[in-house]
């Protein structure tokens, strides 16, 4: 069983520290380090630090942690929600998915779809669909990004510019009660303002963690999106702020 005041313990020196090594943390505690890489894997879960070989480091302000990292954190709440967000499509239906993990969770609901047309800049959503259903899929063109292998750029903006989605899937970086909705990365932000202008409904995929969270761009204000999916009921602000810009709140 997990251990609260050593979780805590762990948080306190990292946060203190950046960095720790989970020998360090077993020698201290008087635990094994399987117990420590246990406590380690449940707070990268929980997006409170970012594993490495031997030990752990405390994620940097305004910076993204790779896909690989991210595909970690909250898997639960993502697989609900997506699931969530597949009930809103329907067969013949033209989508775009953008990069991201909750995204690439919405694609892998998507493959029991069978006659979708799917536009996305991300190569993982496009492989799994293609590998895993009979869906129709379109890739932008685009620089590849390598930490998360997406396409971006000018090219990838001015294709998915030049067409008209039933549906644009969008992920976010995180959701500010007094901000709107923000992210680590201009390319996410400028693809997300291209896409909510050339669709019939705009939906921002976002599980609990990213409310009351703010990072360093301020993508679009709430009233710009018609419909947000969360794995739950955020706070009563955010619901409130949902309200008052007219968008549908949808959860499990």
């Amino acid at each position: 069983m997990l251990n609260q005041p050593r979780l805590d313990e762990i948080l306190r020196l990292i946060n203190l520290q950046q960095r720790v090594k989970a020998a360090d943390l077993a020698q201290a505690m008087q635990v094994s380090e399987e117990t420590i890489r246990r406590d380690l894997k449940h707070l990268e879960e929980a997006g409170k630090l970012r594993r490495i070989h031997g030990g752990a480091v405390l994620p940097k302000p305004n910076e993204e942690q790779p896909l690989q990292v991210r595909s970690r954190i909250q898997t639960r709440a993502k697989t609900r929600l997506a699931a969530c967000a597949a009930e809103l499509v329907q067969e013949g239906m033209a989508l775009f998915l953008d990069t991201g993990t909750t995204t690439l969770a919405l694609a892998q609901q998507l493959t029991r779809f069978k006659a979708l047309r799917v536009v996305t800049n991300s190569l993982d959503i496009g492989l799994l669909l293609t590998q895993h259903s009979a869906n129709q899929v379109l890739m932008t063109p685009g620089d590849i990004r390598r930490n998360d292998n997406a396409l971006i750029g000018p090219h990838t903006l001015a294709f998915a510019a030049g067409f008209h989605y039933d549906i644009a899937f969008m992920g976010i970086g995180a959701v500010d009660a007094e901000l709107g909705l923000m992210d680590y990365e201009e390319p996410e932000a400028h693809l997300r303002r291209t896409l909510t202008a050339n669709c019939r409904r705009s939906v921002i995929l976002a599980d609990d963690a990213k409310f009351g969270h703010r990072t360093f761009i301020n993508t679009m204000p709430f009233s710009v999106v018609n419909t947000l999916v969360s794995n739950r009921p955020p706070s009563a602000e955010f619901v409130r702020c949902l309200e008052s810009a007219d968008v549908e709140l949808v959860y499990p």
